[in-house]
Parts: structure tokens; C-alpha cells; sequence
């Protein structure tokens, strides 16, 4: 159970430091699934289009699990869902080693590693803000940063291992590596918000916890947040621009190496340029949480700019074919875009509660699947037609720009107090509506 002392001290560094090993496992390993890609291109007769299917299909199961995962989590804890998804992945991993035909790994990899990402990877984000305050945005900053710490090491890990001890072997040792996600797990803690239990006073003038009816409360809590939220007119813009800068963000990933390959840019300086972006990402992700703590402007507006400056970058790259250009690029992506995890769960808060986190966190996670599942393989198609990689930029730098202007147009730039004292407010009278309603069922005789 979190104390009041445990917010933005104690032993919520404990909780960062674990959600900050997960997040590397997790990320780094989606990540470096293009490394797996290439490996089973070479090692078996399988298709590019049906190889590039398993991970595409694994990241939509993950997203889908979200709100399942938030879910369980409340329902039970974050970290029994977290130890459960690192169980999966394990398996799911271990399972696709002892596999020949690449085609079952549809479900091993695709579904049962792809459940375990969803377990694991939506409870790793949400929980940390709940322990932490004022350095909210910083936290979340250091957390996501891991993401470029698992960017930069893991696709070494992978090729290292693939050439030691071929595709089986590595997977096999890649799924116990996926089974420390459990030991970190073992350290989360329920926040207070979930434990089903309130603090009272007897007659003697002494604190004691008085287990609430309320694991049922909290339940419904969760259920009833979700239809708040969608009925939040800010949530559902930010949301959307949320999916156009997610769409953008996968096709770096996507489109970028091929692009550079069609420019005749060498093997070995296109991995340096990815390994940039992903050093550029851990230090931008805590600059970037630890600038928005200074509240000089909001997060909505710094996520705006950040779009702004990454979209005019992406329009730019294919005018000007030069090398040095490209490196540049690989530093913007990895600055702007790349930070704009780190403010996602911030921004979220400042259009709505704190309790309405996980059912927000979910929801949104819904629509980033829905759109990217649809988003990716359309710009495939553009430059099956076009023959080129140039329209596809154009098209991410315009979606950036959208998202810029509904995150502006949402935002109150320099109004930074506002937005925090109506979430209170109306906090305050969430929790006094929930003791209305346990002193009711106390009333009631509920047990």
C-alpha cells in the first residue's frame, strides 16, 4: 500500500527503477524486431509481406490487451498482471525456438508474446503516475527513456546472439531474458487509489483501515470512468492527435531503412543512424519530463511544438538528399517525436482526473492500435504505387502538423495552474462520493 510519504519520495523510486527496467525489456525487443525479420528472411523460405505480418500483428494483440490488462490490474494488482505478462512473453519467445515452420509463429510470437507485451507493458506506464506528483513529468520522462536505452542495446543483443547461436538458440535465451520482467514486477505495489480499503477513525481517535465492500467499488469505478472519459470532448481530440503521431513515429521505423537503402546510404551507417536516434531518446525523454515540472508552459502546448519542429524536419528530409541531413533527422526524431511518450500520460492529465487514468490510458491505446493497424500497411501501398519513399515522408510530416494543430488548438499554453486545481477539485468530489456510496452500502448491511 503506497503511504502519503511515498508520493515523489521513498519508495516510489523503487517503483520508477522497476517500471524502468521493464519499459528497456519491453521496448527494446519491439524494437529490434527487424533484426529477428531480417534473420528469418535469410533462414527460411518465407515471405517478406508474411514475416512483417508477425510483428505487426503481435504490436496490434499488445495494444489490444491493453485495456484488458489496466482491467486486471485494477481488479487485482499491477503487479500479478506485470509477473503474468512476463510469464507470457517467456513463453512465447521459448516456444518459437522449438518451431520449425515459421509460419506457427502466428501464434506463438504473434499471440502469445504479443498478450504478454499488452500485460505487461500498459500496468509499466500507468502505475508510476500514481506515486509520483510534482515530478510527475520527470518521472515518466526517466521511465520512457528506457525505451531509448533498450533502442541502443537490445539490437546488439539480438545480432550477437543470432550469430552465436542461430535462430533457435537466441530465442530460447531471449525468452529467459524476458523472464526478468518478473523480478522486476515483484517490486510493484498497489497504489492506494486500488487497495480496496479506506482509513477511518474509531472512538478512541485512532487511524485504522477499514477494508471497503469497495473491491467491488473500485470495479465499478473503473467501468463508469471509461464512459466519462469518452464523453470528454478534449480527451477524444488529444486522442487523435496522439494516433497521428503515432502513426508518424512507427514509420520512422518503417520507412526510414528503406529509404535510406534506396539512397544507397551503407549497411553499417544506417544502423549508426538508428543507434543515434535511440541515445538521443534518453536524454531528450528526462530533459523533455524535466522541463515540463518547470511549468513554463503546458504539456499539451510543448507536445504541440515538439510536433511542429519534427514535421517540418520530416517535409524537409526528401528535398535535400544528403547524407548529413540524414543524421541530422535521426537526432530530430529522436528528440521530438521520441520524447512524446514521455509527455503522453501528463497531457492526459490535464484533461481528466487522476482516476480516470487507466480506463483513458486504454481506451487511447485502442485507437493507436486501430490506426497504425490501418495507417502502416497504407503507406506501404503509396510507395508500391508511387515507387517512392518521398510521398510517404510528406504524408508523416503533414499528419505531425495535424496533430500540432489540435494539440494547440486544446492547449492553454501559459494558463499551467488551471487544469491541475479542476483535476483536484474534481477528485475531491469523486472520493467523497465513493464514501457516500460505501457508507450507504455499510448502511445497507453489505459486507
Amino acid at each position: 500500500m503506497v503511504a502519503i510519504l511515498d508520493v515523489d519520495r521513498g519508495y516510489a523510486w523503487v517503483i520508477l527503477g522497476a517500471c524502468f527496467f521493464m519499459y528497456m525489456l519491453l521496448l527494446g525487443s519491439i524494437k529490434s524486431f527487424g533484426i529477428l525479420y531480417s534473420e528469418i528472411l535469410l533462414t527460411t523460405d518465407n515471405g517478406a509481406g508474411s514475416t512483417a505480418l508477425i510483428g505487426s500483428s503481435a504490436g496490434f494483440i499488445q495494444s489490444l490487451t491493453g485495456p484488458f490488462s489496466i482491467f486486471l490490474a485494477v481488479r487485482f494488482s499491477f503487479r500479478s498482471v506485470c509477473l503474468l505478462g512476463g510469464v507470457f512473453l517467456c513463453l512465447g519467445y521459448v516456444t518459437s525456438a522449438l518451431i520449425h515452420n515459421v509460419l506457427y509463429w502466428y501464434l506463438t510470437y504473434s499471440v502469445i508474446a504479443g498478450f504478454g507485451y499488452g500485460l505487461a507493458y500498459v500496468p509499466c506506464t500507468t502505475l508510476i503516475n500514481y506515486y509520483f506528483e510534482r515530478n510527475r513529468a520527470l518521472a515518466n520522462g526517466i521511465v520512457l527513456s528506457a525505451s531509448g536505452v533498450g533502442g541502443f542495446l537490445f539490437p546488439h543483443i539480438y545480432r550477437f546472439l543470432l550469430d552465436r547461436y542461430a535462430l533457435s538458440g537466441a530465442m530460447i535465451i531471449l525468452g529467459g531474458v524476458m523472464l526478468n520482467i518478473c523480478v522486476a514486477a515483484s517490486f510493484l505495489r498497489q497504489p492506494l487509489e486500488f487497495t480496496g480499503s479506506q482509513s477511518s477513525t474509531n472512538k478512541t481517535g485512532k487511524s485504522q483501515e477499514v477494508p471497503k465492500t469497495c473491491r467491488e467499488l473500485v470495479f465499478r469505478k473503473f467501468c463508469v470512468c471509461g464512459s466519462d472519459v469518452l464523453r470528454d470532448l478534449r480527451f477524444l481530440f488529444i486522442s487523435m492527435a496522439f494516433c497521428l503521431t503515432a502513426l508518424s513515429y512507427s514509420a520512422y521505423f518503417y520507412t526510414f531503412p528503406s529509404f535510406l537503402e534506396s539512397e544507397n546510404v551503407g549497411k553499417s551507417t544506417t544502423v549508426f543512424i538508428f543507434s543515434l536516434t535511440g541515445v538521443c531518446e534518453i536524454f531528450a525523454r528526462v530533459a523533455m519530463g524535466w522541463f515540463t515540472d518547470l511549468r513554463i508552459l503546458s504539456p499539451t502546448c510543448i507536445y504541440g511544438i515538439c510536433m511542429v519542429v519534427s514535421g517540418v524536419a520530416t517535409l524537409v528530409v526528401p528535398l535535400l538528399h544528403q547524407t548529413t541531413i540524414y543524421y541530422i533527422y535521426a537526432v530530430i526524431v529522436g528528440i521530438f517525436p521520441g520524447s512524446f511518450y514521455a509527455l503522453m500520460s501528463v497531457i492526459i492529465l490535464e484533461t481528466i482526473a487522476l482516476k480516470n487514468l487507466p480506463s483513458a490510458f486504454a481506451i487511447i491505446t485502442i485507437f493507436i492500435a486501430v490506426f497504425s493497424l490501418l495507417g502502416i500497411p497504407c503507406l506501404g501501398w503509396i510507395e508500391d504505387l508511387t515507387k517512392s519513399w518521398d510521398n510517404v515522408f510528406f504524408i508523416t510530416g503533414v499528419l505531425q502538423l495535424l496533430a500540432a494543430m489540435v494539440a494547440f488548438s486544446v492547449s492553454r499554453c501559459f494558463d499551467t495552474n488551471t487544469s491541475d486545481n479542476d483535476i483536484v477539485i474534481e477528485q475531491g468530489k469523486a472520493e467523497a462520493a465513493d464514501d457516500k456510496l460505501l457508507g450507504g452500502e455499510k448502511e445497507a448491511g453489505i459486507e
